[in-house]
């Protein structure tokens, strides 16, 4: 089986070029990885913004005296 399929295989002789070098697929790849840092960066600590009793964003515990700081 596996030598018919080798012969069939070395005798199509049919070579598919690649529409760009090899080189081209890796910065492409970077990109879509550098794309998603980007995103990943863009909501860094966005749970922290959210007013939270395990947070310091929480304005409860100040006291009334603190005054108004928005």
């Amino acid at each position: 089986m596996l030598s018919t399929l080798a012969s069939l295989v070395a005798e199509s002789g049919h070579h598919n070029e690649l529409p760009v070098p090899p080189s081209v697929y890796g910065l492409f790849a970077l990109l879509i990885f550098a794309m998603m840092l980007g995103v990943l960066f863009a909501f860094r600590q966005a749970s922290t913004k959210l007013p939270a009793e395990h947070n310091t964003v929480a304005h409860d515990d100040h006291g009334h005296d603190a005054g108004d700081h928005h």
